[in-house]
C-alpha cells in the first residue's frame, strides 16, 4: 500500500516558497507524487492526516561524531579509553537520538579505530535505528596533531598517500583532514595550521582518484586558505577565518560547514573555567563574523552540529539551522543548508535532500510552518527514512 501525507504544507527543499494543501504520495521507498489535496479512500492507501503540519525532506547533519558521547562528563576521555563495545553502544544511542529528531543522513567526521564504519553498517543492515552514515573512519592528522589520539597520524607525501589508501581499504566513504589545531585551546597553538597546502592536495587527489570526497577541519585563516586551494569539498568550522580566507572559499567553490552550535552551546555551560570562558567569548565573536562574511560573499553554507563536543547533542541540528538564520541566511535558505545544499555537498542530491518524484522517501513532519518559525524544527512529529516510518505521528519511536 502507498502512504499519503494528506493536506500538508510542503517545503520541498528546492523551491523558494512553501506549497499549501498538498498530498505527498510514497510507494515503497520512493516519493511518487505531489498533488493538490483531495479526498482519498483509506482502503487503498495509508493516509496520514497532516493538516496544520509541514512535510519536509529528512534533515542532513554534515558534521557529526556519534562515537564521542556528549552526555558524559569527559567524552573525549571515553573515546580514547573506552572499550570498543561500549563506544559503539553509546554511538548507537547518539544515532537513534539524531534519527528521532529528524536527521535521516549524516556525515561522520571521524571516530577512534574507525568504529563509525561498524555503526554505519549496523544501521544499514537494520540492526539498530539511525541515520544513514557517510563514515570517514579515522581522520588524518599530523604526528601529535589535533585528534591524534583517535585519528590516523601521517607525515609527508608517501605516508599521507598510504593513510588515505588505508582508510579507503577499511571502507571509508569520505576522507577527513585535520588541517589545524583546535581554536578552543587556551595555549599558543590554538587553531594553528598543521598540514601544508601540498600535503592537503595529496590527500584530496588520492581520495578523488577512487571517487571519494574530502573535507577539512580548518580553524585559522591559513588552514582555511590551504584547504580550499588544496581542493577539499568543504571546510569545517573556520572559527578564526578572516575576510581573505572566506573569499578564498568563494573563489575555490568550497562549501563552509560552520558548526555554529559549538560556540553557542559551549557558552551556555555553567562549569567553564574563567580563562576558557573568556577564550570562548572571543572565539564566538570571530566565529560569527566569519560565518556572516561567508553568507554575504555567497559561499555555500551547510549545516553541521559537531555533535560529540561536550553538550552538543545529536538532536541539535534544528538549533544549528536557527543559528544559521540568525547569522544571515533567510529561513528557507537555512532549511536548504540542512537539506538540498547538504545533499549536494555529499554527492547525494540525486537521491535525497528534496521532495521530488523518484527520490528516496526521507521525510519529516513538523507542527506549524518552519519558514515562519524555524523553532518548529525542534518539534518533529514523524520521521520516515527510505519509506519506513521511524517515528509515528504520535511522536512514538517505531522500530
Amino acid at each position: 500500500m502507498s502512504t499519503i501525507f494528506h493536506n500538508c504544507l510542503v517545503v520541498d527543499g528546492v523551491s523558494e516558497f512553501a506549497r499549501e494543501n498538498c498530498d505527498v504520495i510514497v510507494e515503497h521507498e520512493r516519493i511518487v507524487g505531489i498533488e493538490d489535496a483531495r479526498s482519498r479512500s483509506s482502503d487503498d492507501h495509508i493516509v496520514v492526516d497532516s493538516e496544520g503540519m509541514t512535510i519536509m525532506p529528512g534533515l542532513i547533519d554534515c558534521h557529526s561524531h556519534y562515537l564521542i558521547y556528549p552526555w558524559g562528563t569527559d567524552p573525549f576521555k571515553l573515546e580514547v579509553d573506552g572499550s570498543h563495545g561500549w563506544l559503539v553502544l553509546r554511538g548507537a544511542r547518539c544515532a537513534n537520538a539524531a534519527l528521532q529528531s529528524g536527521v535521516t543522513t549524516t556525515r561522520d567526521a571521524g571516530a577512534p579505530e574507525g568504529l563509525s564504519l561498524i555503526l554505519r553498517d549496523a544501521i544499514r543492515d537494520g540492526l539498530i535505528p539511525g541515520p544513514r552514515i557517510l563514515a570517514a573512519g579515522r581522520a588524518i592528522t599530523i604526528t601529535g596533531g589535533h585528534g591524534h589520539k583517535f585519528g590516523r597520524e601521517a607525515d609527508g607525501i608517501v605516508e599521507l598517500q598510504r593513510a588515505v589508501r588505508e582508510e579507503m581499504r577499511e571502507g571509508a566513504d569520505v576522507i577527513k583532514i585535520i588541517a589545524s589545531e583546535a581554536a578552543m585551546l587556551t595555549g599558543a597553538e590554538a587553531g594553528v595550521e598543521e598540514f601544508t597546502q601540498a600535503e592537503i592536495e595529496v590527500i584530496v587527489v588520492e581520495a578523488a582518484r577512487r571517487g571519494l570526497r574530502s573535507f577539512s577541519h580548518a580553524q585559522n585563516s591559513k588552514s582555511v586558505v590551504r584547504s580550499a586551494r588544496g581542493g577539499v569539498n568543504s571546510v569545517e568550522h573556520a572559527f578564526l577565518a578572516d575576510v581573505h580566507a572566506i573569499r578564498t572559499l568563494r573563489e575555490c567553490g568550497t562549501a563552509l560547514v560552520p558548526t555554529l552550535a559549538v560556540t553557542a552551546v559551549t557558552l551556555e555551560r555553567s562549569d567553564l573555567p574563567d580563562d576558557y570562558r573568556s577564550r570562548m567569548i572571543e572565539i564566538q565573536r570571530m566565529h560569527w563574523m566569519s560565518c556572516e562574511q561567508a553568507i554575504s560573499e555567497g559561499v555555500t553554507v551547510v549545516a553541521g552540529t559537531d555533535c560529540g563536543v561536550p553538550g552538543i547533542l545529536p538532536n541539535m541540528l534544528w538549533r544549528e539551522i536557527c543559528l544559521l538564520h540568525e547569522r544571515g541566511l533567510k529561513p528557507m535558505d537555512a532549511i536548504k543548508a540542512a537539506t538540498i545544499w547538504a545533499a549536494e555537498l555529499l554527492g547525494l542530491d540525486h537521491e535525497i535532500g528534496s521532495i521530488q518524484p523518484g527520490k528516496q522517501a526521507d521525510l519529516i513532519l513538523v507542527h506549524g510552518n518552519p519558514v515562519r518559525d524555524l523553532m518548529c524544527l525542534g518539534n518533529v512529529a514523524l520521521v520516515m527514512k527510505a519509506g519506513k516510518v521511524q517515528k509515528d505521528i504520535r511522536g512514538i519511536q517505531v522500530w
